[in-house]
């Protein structure tokens, strides 16, 4: 099908839902041909294919009464307001458009008063946060595609009045979301004052009126444009090369400071004034944090130092800990990776890896490798030190130890954990040291201090794909490659705590 001049310029939920995540990737979209994209990786690929497949597996059990997914494009339109005038309960894979909107929601069901609401269908979690005894939060970028198809039923006059709309998650259940609620305690503003405001600047962005500037961030490992952004990034000198600092932030320093080389050079003191800057939200000590980075980023010969003393355990036995789970399977852990390294031997060549490795998808193999994996743990607690790279480990297992009480109690985690041997190195890299580095990703760390993955593509979103490939297929060769992934997270991990261990406060190591 040909696409119109009209239609490739209008503005759809997907453009809302990109703008929240990144401005300046609707400006790529519609200005760079699409041959200069990054290739789609395979994870992607992955997420496309599992949103359509769940969309399938629970569409008998909404009660759709006219699925127009099978309607050609050209159609679909005219199709889905016949449906509507018909009064059909509810529409799957509708398309709406008004002046410069166009909307294609997963659902639209009948309210009593005549009017359409409309519905996402979500293959991960329908809030963000949360845990056993807080319900979570709304998610942004799922807000402001459903304000965005409230906006049209609205402009139509087929709305319900309301913007009461909802979810439906990875698990098939309703998610209410009222794009009338403020947004937090602090921020008084709806949700659906965020999609007006998004909307308004991606109006703004897209004529040129406003120019955005690509920012790296931790969103960008998933986007097409992340090679040709990074490569403006880096020939611009730009802000967001520090770590931690962010797009916010850098649109808020940029008029005044406007590289890392600036911000290096500078004399803070001129922005500073008793407890504030001039600079919104960021305060001296964040400018000063900021400033030490910029410097080891502009100079050659920096090296990593301690910012404040930190002494680890000093146990001959430590074991460098890593988990994979699928978040789009309700988070499902199907590798506890293990490195047991004796540092009497100093050497990592000498670690020994014990994966444990659920080799299959169902409750049954996640508990097993979960108990298995746990009990390796407590057992080697009493004379070793464990250490992990960030909470997620120790998140998941208090969700597993909620899954599978006949294991471990909560309480029983949360003792494992806070054991002093039981280390977060994120936590001792964030709150004691600085890098000459961009980010304090545990990849970025290990390979500056000469640590290399074995494998080509390293990452936690391709060991999800391959471990889908695995269920699929047995092939014992894709098992491999996930074990060596995660034996490689490992063993990076003992990379930092060997780095930390060789720096002073001020005083470098050689990477």
């Amino acid at each position: 099908m040909v696409v119109s001049h009209k239609e490739a310029t209008m503005i759809s939920a997907n453009t809302i839902f990109d703008h929240v995540q990144c401005p300046h990737r609707p400006v790529m979209d519609s200005s760079k041909p699409e041959s200069e994209r990054d290739e789609t990786s395979a994870f992607i690929e992955m997420l496309w294919e599992q949103g359509v497949e769940h969309g399938a597996s629970i569409l008998a059990s909404l009660g759709v009464t006219a699925d127009l997914s099978q309607v050609p494009v050209e159609q679909r339109e005219a199709a889905t307001r016949a449906a509507m005038d018909r009064g059909e309960p509810l529409i799957y894979r509708g398309r709406l458009s008004v002046d410069d909107l166009l909307g294609e929601p997963d659902l639209l069901e009948l309210q009593s008063n005549g009017g359409y609401v409309p519905g996402a269908i979500k293959s991960g979690s329908g809030l963000e946060g949360g845990d056993d005894d807080t319900e979570g939060r709304i998610k942004r970028n799922y807000a402001v595609q459903l304000g965005h198809f409230s906006n049209i039923l609205e402009r139509l006059a087929v709305g319900d009045g309301s913007h009461l709309t909802f979810v439906v998650d990875g698990e098939a259940s309703r998610v209410p979301y009222d794009l009338d609620q403020p947004q937090g305690v602090r921020n008084l503003q709806t949700w659906y004052d965020l999609y007006q405001n998004a909307l308004k600047e991606v109006r703004s962005n897209l004529c040129g009126a406003t120019k955005t500037l690509p920012a790296m961030g931790a969103t960008c490992k998933l986007c097409h444009w992340q090679g040709s952004c990074k490569a403006d990034v880096v020939a611009a000198n730009d802000l967001s090369l520090i770590a931690e600092l962010g797009r916010s932030k850098r649109d808020t320093l940029i008029r005044l400071i406007p590289t890392v080389k600036a911000l290096a050079d500078t004399n803070i003191d001129n922005f500073i004034s008793g407890k504030k800057t001039v600079f919104p939200g960021i305060g001296p000590g964040t400018l000063e944090k900021y400033q030490a980075r910029a410097r080891l980023l502009c100079d050659p010969k920096a090296i990593p130092y301690l910012k404040s003393p930190v002494n680890l355990p000093s146990r001959s036995r430590e074991i460098y800990f890593d988990i994979e789970s699928d978040p789009f399977k309700g988070n499902f852990v199907y590798l506890h990776g293990m490195v047991e390294r004796d540092r009497t031997k100093n050497e990592m060549d000498s670690a020994q890896f014990h994966p444990f490795f659920a080799d299959g998808s169902t409750p049954e193999h996640e508990e097993a490798v979960f108990a298995a994996a746990w009990g390796y743990l407590t057992e080697r607690i009493k004379d070793s030190t464990v250490f992990y790279y960030s909470q997620f480990e120790a998140t998941s297992y208090k969700r597993l130890a909620r899954k599978f009480p006949s294991v471990c109690s909560v309480d029983d985690v949360e003792q494992l954990f806070a054991t002093p041997e039981m280390i977060d190195l994120y936590a001792i890299v964030k709150r004691h040291t600085e890098w000459p580095c961009n980010n304090f990703s545990i990849k970025t760390l290990a390979v500056y201090c000469g640590f290399h993955w074995r494998d080509e593509s390293p990452s936690g979103a391709a060991s999800i794909e391959w471990y889908r490939r695995w269920l699929e297929t047995g092939d014992l060769a894709i098992k491999d490659r996930i074990c060596v992934y995660n034996n490689d997270d490992c063993i990076a991990t003992g990379y930092v705590v060997d780095a930390i261990r060789r720096m002073d406060c001020r005083t470098a190591i050689a990477a």
